[in-house]
Formats: C-alpha cells, structure tokens, sequence
C-alpha cells in the first residue's frame, strides 16, 4: 500500500484563524509512505506534523523533495524533528536550483543569523543534500519517482511516485497556458492514481494573476480527465479562500468531474 498524507495544503501563507479550520492552514507538505520508507514532497509549515511519523521509521532515515524553494514550500524546513538528531539521515532533493548554487549553497546562506540563528552546517542531523536536473529517475528500493519540469518563477519540478504499481503525482506551482507543455505533463501524469495539482485560482479570477505561476482547479480537473488519472487533488488553495469559499468550490469540482475532490490537512488516502 502506498499512503498519502496531505499535511499542508495552502499556497503563499499560512492560515491560522477559525475561518480556516475544515480545510486547513498549513503551506504546502505531502508525505508519502511507501516501501516502508517516508517521502516528504516540499518543507511548509505542514511539514511540522511529518515529524512523529518520520521519526517512528527503524531506518531512522527519509527523503525530502523539493518542488521550489519560494518561502511558502520551505518555512517549516527548521522545524523538522529528524534534522536535530545526529542517528537520523535526512537526504535533500532539489532541481531547480542549478544556477543558484545548489540546495546547500541555498540553505546554508538562508538559514543564518539574522534570519535564523542556527547555522545549516550545525544542525546535528545527518543531512545530505543532492541537487539534479528535471527529468532525473530517482530509484530507492521498490520506489521510483520521476521528475518534470514545471512553468514558475525561478523554477519548479513536480514528482511522480511509484511503488508496486500504485502512484501519486505530486504538481504543484505551475502556470498553465503558453510555456507550460501541457503535453508533456498530461503525459507525465497519464494514469496515475493520486494527481495532486496546483489550484491556486478559478478560472474567472485567473487572469487577474496571470504570470504568478499559479493555476486553477478547473484546469487540474481538465489534466486529469485528459490523462486518465484516478483522482485529482485540488491542493495550494488560496490563502484568502475561508472555509465558506472552499466548501463552493468543493460542490462545484463535484459537478465538474467525478474524478476531482478537494485536500484537506490531515487528509490521508491509501492506494
């Protein structure tokens, strides 16, 4: 079995008052258990809940994949359990980062003082950071997890996770529209069981942010019908939708498409 834990599901910052309590505040983390290990996709705030179960693998070992670096996907990075225990290996993944300097260049300048006053280099966890180009195969066991290059700000890459013939695509902050080859990705996605995407806006609101990277859960409905995936997530929800504005939402994706449902923290699926 393959399980999806959905730990973070907002876009851009988190949202931590009442009017956001049925669907969640915390930014962008999915964990996936498969294999008998634990695959982390991006570092929110929501990453904080990923550390009771990374902790409680015998391995004392995970892998965190990152889709971008932009603040929403990596605020929680610190906060990660397991980077504070020298037994633990946490292994870093990164590939938009290239012309940056790589993973480590990027986090050993952020995390210092005065933005935070424990230098990367001295945090005690065993933390092994690996910078590759999209497009790279990741092979761990009976987990494989392909890579795609997405249409956003500074870079992004989305991750296709498969284990034992079960699979979970994992897209987000990607623009629709002209440079996004939308081809290749219903390609990249095409039967996968879980597709969670970017769906930051509607189609109505959209081309008020046209160029900000974000898409909208019409067009993660249309991927989805187009490649035949199982379900599709709508996920990187809008800090501004409340509850009231998400739960329209959730009816209208029910009448859009029967493949189509709406994450919520705390959500976890088994495939």
């Amino acid at each position: 079995m393959v399980n999806v834990h959905f730990l973070g599901v907002r876009g851009s910052t988190p949202c931590a008052d009442s009017r956001f309590s049925q669907y969640g505040g915390h930014t962008s983390c999915v964990l996936v258990e498969a294999d008998g290990g634990i695959f982390i996709f991006d570092a929110g705030s929501g990453i904080v809940n990923a550390s009771a179960l990374a902790l409680q693998l015998p391995s004392r070992e995970c892998h965190l994949f990152f889709s971008h670096v932009h603040l929403d996907h990596i605020m929680g990075f610190p906060f990660f359990a397991p980077l504070w225990f020298k037994d633990y290996t946490v292994n870093i993944h990164a590939g938009s980062l290239a012309k940056y300097g790589g993973i480590k260049d990027f986090f050993t300048r952020t995390l210092a003082e005065p933005l935070f006053p424990v230098p990367f280099a001295a945090f005690p966890g065993n933390i092994k950071c690996k910078d590759f180009t999209p497009g790279h195969v990741h092979k761990f066991g009976n987990v494989r997890i392909d890579t795609f290059r997405l249409n956003h700000p500074n870079g992004a890459v989305a991750y296709k996770l498969t284990c034992n013939g079960k699979s979970m695509c994992y897209v987000t902050d990607h623009e629709h529209g002209e440079g996004s080859n939308r081809e290749g990705l219903v390609e990249f996605i095409r039967g996968t069981d879980v597709f969670i995407y970017d769906s930051s806006y509607s189609d109505d609101n959209y081309p008020k942010f046209k160029g900000w990277g974000h898409s909208t859960w019409q067009e993660a409905l249309r991927l989805g019908d187009d490649a035949g995936v199982v379900k599709t997530a709508i996920f990187h929800h809008d800090p501004l939708n409340t509850d009231d504005k998400m739960s329209v939402i959730e009816r209208h994706v029910g009448e859009f498409s029967s493949r189509g449902f709406v994450s919520r923290q705390g959500m976890v699926i088994t495939i």
